[in-house]
């Protein structure tokens, strides 16, 4: 059994490939859904402790919105978004033109409603790519929301793989739209008895 741990260099490559397939789905999506060109910026796969993610959107203190799905079936784990503040109130206003929230502790059904389904999108196009490639099914939970503080929701929101490792595989991508420099990070984080199916299902098991 692979441990997450001393995963190959090759293995990585494989996964940041499946990173590129995935994101590249979950960016046609959210284009179509916002009408708007959306880029994105290059995969990475990378081995990392749980509390080293919020650096990478500009440190545990940067508010957030997270939407977070479970992924479910033969290859199970974790889907997370962290959408930096002023992007979440940017892609409102494109979604609801007469939107002036400026505190994102206080969002309303519609915009709760419009946030977590940017999520569902999201989550739906990138494992569906990934299901196609691995020709095994997979399915995402409904959307929990929560606006924090990165660090904190690295605690509350996954600090339960701490009690199978403190090292996580992570495939990460943010997507850039370039008018408004909307950026959304995605993190995908496979829960350790599925890594090993994942990598033999792309070939470098």
């Amino acid at each position: 059994m692979v441990d997450v741990s001393n995963i190959t260099g090759i293995q990585l490559d494989a996964l940041r490939e499946v990173g590129n397939i995935g994101s590249g789905n979950a960016a046609s999506a959210l284009a179509q859904f916002l009408n708007r060109k959306i880029d994105m910026a290059v995969p990475s796969a990378s081995i990392m402790e749980l509390n080293e993610i919020p650096n990478l959107i500009g440190g545990p203190d940067k508010p957030v919105l997270g939407i977070f799905l479970k992924i479910m079936g033969e290859i199970s784990g974790k889907f997370l978004l962290m959408i930096p503040e002023e992007t979440s109130k940017k892609m409102l206003r494109a979604l609801i033109p007469d939107c002036s929230l400026d505190d994102m502790t206080k969002l309303g059904e519609m915009e709760s409603s419009c946030m977590r389904e940017i999520g569902n999108i999201l989550a739906g196009a990138f494992l569906n790519a990934l299901s196609v490639l691995t020709q095994t099914p997979m399915l995402n939970s409904l959307p929990s929301m929560n606006f924090d503080y990165a660090g904190a929701m690295i605690d509350n929101v996954i600090a339960d793989m701490t009690a199978v490792s403190d090292k996580v595989l992570m495939i990460e991508t943010s997507f850039i739209e370039e008018e408004e420099d909307l950026r959304i990070h995605i993190f995908i984080l496979p829960a350790t008895n599925s890594l090993n199916l994942l990598l033999q299902k792309i070939g470098v098991s």
